[in-house]
């Protein structure tokens, strides 16, 4: 492949900007001609936020729209769910429902919306918010309760999802986690919700003001949605035109982003050296040379010389290529005992610090702080403030994880 110079790098990022600068006068001209974006949606609130309030106030018989669950039955009929078979007359719509986006239930069926507008999949989301949903359920209902559950995973166009984190396989109409299955639909912007606002406005024709409303916000989804087709003809005619520059680009950013990873990690290494009491606690940094845990950071007299080298510590570790960084107590020893059993667990239920945090067999608890190893290094390089916030952070997991950290490792020397 071709080497480039810094030149040659840097003519073609002055030649990105100005093509998106050009991009820009071309909207403003429309503006300038009375062909404006204008739309009360777009001033009210944040997209994301926006959209999915507005679906869910539509979607609910209760809505203030007065028109019960005829809307519900439309949505429904244009997804191509009806054989689902919820109670639409029986139903609750729930927004922010434990961080589902949108959550509709008649008591025995449960319909999952997750609104991806700007982010892929991060954080096994999807499959956080199905294990939710299992959680609240009767234990003796738990053999049916998967084919009671549907996903609709909604994004700006129609493509081929592949997969999502925590689901072990994805197909067309099912999500496969484990040996169980639930029902899955992709719907978009772009089809599924135009459709639907087109069916409810014909539905609603002679109540003018409810109308004028939806049709505001019919403007408002065509403006995301060309919005974005325009900016990705524009990255997509400069990438045509050098394609071997971005190929190698793309190559070296990998890279550049383990290398951003490290500096960050070296920096929260210093400070917390500095800050932490070396009396209670040994602090270990490590490289990422590839996905393995960030820091080891171990109480004094539970480590590698003690019990074998069977011990629980603190640890940062990054999962899915750097992405998913957990914060939290797992163990040294993966042969041993699971850190899920009640045991175990029953220590970590005493303390209000951490009780609610996630629990698996080898982190007794964990949390996770940043969604993406991306997010993580664009908070970094905008914010001076990071480094310190991150190591308050720190301090203060070992604060409050100090008396837990020590029992949960008791019980590992008596078992």
């Amino acid at each position: 492949m071709t080497e480039f110079t810094q030149e040659q790098y840097q003519k073609f990022f002055d030649e990105f900007e100005k093509a998106y600068k050009e991009y820009e006068n071309k909207v403003k001209e429309r503006r300038a001609r009375g062909i404006h974006d204008y739309n009360v949606f777009d001033v009210l609130e944040a997209k994301e936020v926006k959209h999915s309030k507005f679906i869910a106030s539509l979607l609910d018989p209760k809505g203030l729209h007065y028109q019960g669950d005829l809307f519900l039955n439309k949505f429904i009929e244009v997804c191509g769910i009806d054989d689902f078979g919820l109670d639409t007359s029986n139903v609750l719509v729930y927004r922010e429902y434990k961080n589902i986006d949108i959550y509709i239930t008649d008591g025995n069926k449960h319909i999952i919306i997750e609104n991806k507008l700007w982010t892929g999949d991060h954080n096994e989301q999807v499959a956080r918010y199905i294990q939710t949903i299992i959680d609240e359920q009767n234990k003796d209902e738990l053999s049916e309760i998967y084919e009671r559950i549907l996903v609709l995973y909604l994004t700006p166009f129609d493509y081929v999802i592949e997969k999502l984190g925590g689901i072990d396989e994805v197909g067309k109409d099912y999500l496969k986690l484990r040996q169980n299955q639930v029902a899955f639909r992709h719907i978009s912007y772009e089809n599924e919700i135009l459709n639907w606002l087109n069916e409810v406005k014909i539905e609603i024709v002679n109540l003018t003001d409810l109308n004028v409303i939806i049709t505001q916000y019919e403007k408002a989804v065509k403006n995301l949605i060309n919005g974005e087709k325009m900016e990705n003809n524009l990255i997509i005619e400069q990438i045509k035109r050098n394609y071997e520059l971005c190929v190698n680009i793309h190559n070296k950013f990998e890279n550049a982003k383990i290398n951003l990873l490290n500096e960050l990690f070296s920096k929260v290494d210093k400070t917390l050296q500095e800050t932490i009491n070396p009396k209670d606690w040994t602090i270990e940094f490590h490289e990422i040379k590839e996905p393995f845990k960030i820091f080891s950071i171990k109480l004094k007299g539970y480590n590698e010389e003690n019990h074998d080298g069977n011990y629980i510590y603190y640890c940062i570790e990054p999962q899915n290529g750097y992405n998913n960084i957990l914060f939290g107590l797992v163990r040294s020893n993966k042969v041993k005992n699971e850190l899920n059993n009640d045991c175990f667990q029953n220590i970590v239920k005493e303390s209000n610090y951490c009780k609610s945090w996630n629990k698996s067999k080898w982190w007794a608890c964990y949390y996770k702080k940043f969604s993406t190893a991306d997010d993580l290094i664009l908070e970094y390089l905008k914010n001076e403030k990071f480094i310190s916030e991150i190591v308050k952070d720190i301090c203060n997991d070992l604060e409050n994880l100090k008396d837990v950290l020590e029992k949960l490792n008791k019980k590992l020397i008596e078992k």
